[in-house]
C-alpha cells in the first residue's frame, strides 16, 4: 500500500490534471465500490466503470490508501475491489448465507472448465437446491424462499451474482460473476466441502466477507 505522504501528493497532483466530468465520474465509482466493493466487466452495467478504474489507477490508489483501503485489480479475471488490511468494514453472513455463498463458488468451480474466458458461468436456481441436497442441508429439504430470497438478494448487492427473475422460480436463469473467486478464495473442491462442513454440523454462525 502507498504510504499516505505520498498517496496524498499523488492523489493531489492526478486529480488536478482531472476534466469536471471525470471528476463527477471518479467520485461516483469510489462511492460505488465502498457500496458494493465488487466490480466487473463481465457485468454490462459496470463495464464502464471497469474500464474507468483501470484508466485512471493511479487517483484511485492514492484516495484509497487515505483511507487505509488498497486497490485490487485482477486483470485476467477482470475484477476490481478494495481490500481494508485492518479488517475493518467486513460483513457478518448468517449460516444460510453462508452456505449458500459456498455452494455457489463449487458450482462455478465445476462449471469454469466449460466455459471460455468470455463467457459468463449461468446456472439455474435448481442447480442451487440440487447442489444444498447432495451436501445434505437440512436433511435433502429444500431452503425456503423466506431464506433463500434475501440471501441471494445480499449476494446480488455485492455484484456476486445476478438474476432477473424475481419469483425466483427453479428454473430462474443466475448469473454467478468471477468476483466470487476472491469473496471465497478456495479453489479446491475438498477443502470447500470440509467448509462446508463445518456449518452443516453446527460450526461457526456468521463468516466475515469485505464490504468495502
Amino acid at each position: 500500500m502507498i504510504a499516505k505522504s505520498a498517496a496524498l501528493k499523488q492523489l493531489f497532483e492526478e486529480m488536478a490534471q482531472l476534466k469536471e466530468a471525470e471528476k463527477q465520474t471518479f467520485s461516483r465509482v469510489v462511492n460505488k465500490l465502498f457500496q458494493v466493493n465488487y466490480i466487473t466487466r463481465k457485468k454490462i452495467a459496470d463495464a464502464n466503470d471497469y474500464r474507468f478504474i483501470l484508466a485512471y489507477k493511479n487517483v484511485f490508489e492514492a484516495y484509497f490508501a487515505l483511507a487505509d483501503f488498497e486497490l485490487m485489480i485482477e486483470r485476467h479475471e477482470e475484477v476490481v475491489y478494495i481490500k481494508n488490511e485492518s479488517s475493518f468494514n467486513h460483513l457478518r453472513l448468517k449460516k444460510e448465507e453462508s452456505i449458500l455463498l459456498l455452494i455457489v463458488r463449487m458450482i462455478y468451480q465445476a462449471k469454469m472448465s466449460v466455459v471460455t474466458l468470455d463467457e459468463n458461468v449461468e446456472i439455474y436456481l435448481s442447480d442451487i437446491h440440487n447442489e444444498l441436497a447432495k451436501v445434505g442441508y437440512l436433511d435433502n429439504k429444500r431452503m425456503t424462499k423466506d431464506k433463500l430470497k434475501p440471501s441471494l438478494q445480499l449476494l446480488k448487492n455485492y455484484n456476486i451474482i445476478d438474476y432477473m427473475d424475481k419469483n425466483l422460480r427453479d428454473d430462474a436463469r443466475i448469473k454467478i460473476y468471477p468476483t466470487i473467486l476472491f469473496v471465497v478464495n478456495i479453489d479446491n473442491i475438498k477443502d470447500l466441502l470440509d467448509h462446508l462442513d463445518q456449518y452443516l454440523q453446527g460450526g461457526s454462525d456468521n463468516e466475515e466477507i469485505d464490504e468495502d
